[in-house]
């Protein structure tokens, strides 16, 4: 393998570090192939405003990887939003999304701290109705940021962070004033920092700022590498996680999503695993490249966005809820028009003009009737091959599908929205369906259509069937 091509496999395929490449090709001395792989990497870096304690400035490289990667990410963040915004304000769908999302917020913030992080206590936090100091404090943060994220990123809006994390509206003092335990004799001669000595502090979140006001990176990009930053500056005495997170989002408010950006869960970061998290610390301080954290941060947040857009995909089938009401309200003019015409006609006729009394003693059977022909003698059931669900016509329109989807929910409250949106429009015996179908349909990842469409089985929906080397799930017949 050439020169080259080391540097393209050990940037391209994996962003390596020097000791990783030294590893893998089982060299200890590696210079000459390390230079190499810097000078591809060259005409990807982008250097920022930010140094770090030995003063050399650090750098990120976006190199097409690690950009695909981004711009992937970045593309499912704008489907996170606007999947979010397509929600139902009237229902409170909307609301309560929102909700979730604080409630798992804060529930990876309790969890970092140790603290009672149970869904209901938590959701009692946020509604006012049980006391715990900590999270409310953060809870207060994230309003701040909710409602004053066009202000400048900048000092003034970290120490408002910082005194609602605290629950200090009195700040007497600011940074910290002192080193932090870790920053020992050991970690200065091996070179390797633990948190900023306290006396470089305000020189170095003066750095941060300035970034984040210049930076020429994505809104994303400067929103990850500001949490990296402030993580390893620890510039405050307690609270750094929860600042980091926040000051994270404050970025990404200011210079991209507005308040939504509050209920994206960079929470959760905080309960990754600490071992690889140090790791990739030590790499980026003694390397001065940032991108090790970066392509961390991407793989963690990609599968934050995956798990909202499974959230969101619960609402999927409420979108079109608001046509489905407007097409009940209609059904009076459209169907039950010409039904009800003959019969009033009929009911009024023996009393206004006297008419004899047999015409009007058969007027309850035809009524009956008309209502078993439409339920009861359907062609359906005259064919070999029909709907698991009789009662419903073998061609389904939307309409009918949605009266089915509703239905459906209301008899089975064991089935997600999600999976009744589905088996109301794939319900036909003999025809066989794909766990890729529902993926499609639903809009959700692959995992979670294979889950519903298991539940389906086991709730007696489908009947599930190796073919060949894939599943299908075919509909059992139901009364």
């Amino acid at each position: 393998m050439g020169v080259n091509d080391i540097a393209v496999r050990f940037t391209e395929t994996n962003y390596a570090t020097k000791n990783e490449v030294s590893k893998e090709l089982k060299i200890s001395i590696i210079d000459g192939v390390w230079d190499k792989i810097l000078s591809y990497r060259a005409p990807f870096c982008h250097y920022l405003s930010i140094r770090g304690i030995d003063k050399n400035q650090l750098r990120v490289c976006l190199c097409p990887t690690i950009s695909a990667k981004l711009n992937t990410v970045e593309g499912k963040l704008l489907r996170v939003v606007s999947e979010a915004n397509k929600l139902d304000s009237v229902n409170s769908d909307k609301q309560y999304f929102r909700q979730s999302c604080i409630i798992k917020s804060l529930q990876n913030v309790a969890l970092a701290n140790m603290s009672l992080s149970d869904e209901e206590h938590v959701r009692a936090v946020v509604l006012g109705s049980a006391r715990d100091p900590k999270l409310a404090h953060y809870l207060d943060a994230l309003n701040y940021i909710k409602e004053r994220y066009v202000n400048n990123v900048n000092e003034d809006f970290l120490a408002e962070l910082y005194s609602k994390v605290t629950g200090n509206n009195e700040l007497t003092s600011f940074y910290r004033t002192r080193d932090l335990e870790d920053s020992n004799v050991a970690a200065v001669v091996s070179r390797v920092y633990k948190s900023a000595p306290a006396q470089l502090i305000e020189s170095m979140m003066d750095s941060l700022f300035n970034f984040v006001e210049k930076s020429t990176v994505s809104p994303l990009c400067r929103s990850l590498i500001t949490y990296y930053y402030i993580q390893f500056v620890k510039p405050f005495p307690e609270f750094n996680n929860e600042i980091a997170v926040l000051f994270a989002k404050s970025v990404l408010a200011h210079y991209s999503l507005g308040d939504f950006a509050i209920y994206i869960p960079l929470e959760a970061i905080l309960n990754e695993n600490e071992t690889e998290i140090s790791k990739i610390f030590n790499d980026v301080q003694s390397s001065s490249d940032v991108t090790y954290f970066l392509n961390f941060a991407l793989r963690f947040i990609n599968k934050e966005f995956d798990k909202m857009l499974d959230s969101l995909a619960e609402y999927s089938s409420k979108v079109i809820k608001e046509d489905f009401f407007k097409l009940d309200e209609e059904e009076p003019k459209e169907e039950p028009e010409p039904a009800p015409a003959p019969v009033e006609e009929v009911h009024q006729d023996p009393v206004v003009e006297g008419k004899p009394v047999e015409e009007a003693k058969p007027e309850p059977a035809p009524v009956v009737e008309e209502k078993k022909v439409e339920v009861k003698t359907s062609p359906v059931i005259e064919k070999p091959v029909g709907l698991a669900v009789s009662y419903i016509p073998e061609e389904l329109d939307e309409k009918t599908a949605q009266r089915l989807e509703r239905h459906l929910i209301e008899l089975d409250v064991r089935l997600k929205k999600g999976q009744a949106y589905f088996y109301a429009r794939h319900c036909t015996l003999g025809m066989y369906y794909t766990i890729e179908q529902y993926r499609k349909a639903v809009k959700c990842v692959y995992e979670t259509a294979r889950t519903s469409m298991d539940k389906l089985v086991e709730y007696g929906y489908y009947e599930k069937t190796l073919v060949g080397k894939k599943f299908v799930y075919t509909p059992v017949k139901r009364k």
